[in-house]
């Protein structure tokens, strides 16, 4: 298990069944993006009519449609797809989408395998692994395609983080 708390916070233990928050029940209903479930087909079905106005950000890590899916965890994401955080999921094409599927499955694969983010703890303190390409910790490094500088701009209550070369808006 896994938790990370910044700032206030807390932790709830609940018996099963009597949980009623509506984020926990949204993303109990739905497939883990770390399930043989959560394939193409799947992710395909979240984009409709109603997510086609949201950017990226809003689109991956709003709304559980994505179960444990945060800020922290879609910068490295959206970077290996080269998209931008602030695009609309309007203007992303069918092949950039399964781009953004491919990244999706890889990082959360390679941060699970390397114990979490090297940005975050574990219960008993130890850092992740798993070295973010875009966070707090990479920011003053160079792009590691380009070379060029990396960006933070808060958006949407938060951080991002990306390459104004390899992620054009």
């Amino acid at each position: 298990m896994v938790s990370f708390i910044q700032m206030y916070g807390g932790l709830s233990v609940y018996r099963d069944g009597d949980n009623n928050n509506e984020y926990y029940i949204a993303a109990k209903e739905k497939t883990s993006p770390l399930c043989d479930d959560f394939d193409l087909d799947y992710f395909c079905s979240l984009k409709n009519e109603k997510v086609l106005k949201l950017s990226a950000k809003a689109f991956l890590a709003t709304e559980q449609r994505i179960p444990g899916l945060g800020n922290g965890v879609l910068q490295d994401i959206l970077f290996t797809a080269r998209i931008h955080p602030k695009r609309k999921i309007a203007d992303i094409s069918d092949d950039e989408f399964k781009k953004l599927y491919g990244a999706l499955k890889s990082v959360l694969k390679k941060m699970t395998e390397n114990n979490g983010r090297d940005t975050e703890k574990d219960l008993f303190g130890r850092s992740g692994s798993y070295i973010t390409m875009f966070s707090k910790n990479s920011l003053l490094t160079p792009c590691p395609i380009c070379g060029g500088n990396k960006l933070k701009e808060n958006y949407l209550g938060g951080s991002i983080y990306y390459c104004e070369r390899c992620q054009k808006l």
